[in-house]
């Protein structure tokens, strides 16, 4: 028996099936192929159903077209942001997160992709750099 997995296997894995049904091959031979469960090849490749993006690969997507992102920047879009990371966390999904000081707030959490490690660091560094400049100017407002 096949384990049921989450909405983003089924879609990397949709249009596969429907080029290897063009190609010939049974649903059986694609279910085996890809291991996906007989009745789902059945369904797409006979037109019944296609299936669901779902908020993960959505999720995944905006990050790699955004970078890496604070929760400020992604907290409309993506209100359960900690389960979609835990979540593409078990599923071994290229998302990763980086904490600062909870003295940041809203910017104390970046998402990001594998391999934006170098963005990362130079929005940090951003980060700090405005967060110093402002700093400087409260204590200089203070002390007039």
């Amino acid at each position: 028996m096949i384990q049921r997995r989450g909405r983003e296997f089924y879609s990397k894995n949709y249009d596969e099936a429907i080029n290897l049904y063009k190609k010939g091959l049974s649903v059986r031979e694609i279910a085996d192929k890809l291991k996906i469960s007989y009745s789902c090849v059945y369904h797409w490749a006979r037109g019944l159903r296609k299936p669901e993006t779902g908020n993960l690969l959505e999720f995944e997507k905006f990050l790699r077209e955004n970078g890496p992102t604070p929760i400020i920047d992604i907290k409309e879009r993506f209100p359960k942001h900690n389960e979609l990371f835990l979540t593409a966390s078990r599923r071994g999904m290229p998302i990763k997160r980086y904490v600062l000081s909870r003295r940041f707030g809203e910017f104390s959490t970046f998402y990001f992709i594998s391999n934006q490690e170098k963005e990362l660091r130079k929005r940090i560094k951003e980060l700090m750099d405005k967060y110093k400049e402002l700093r400087e100017r409260v204590i200089k407002a203070l002390h007039q």
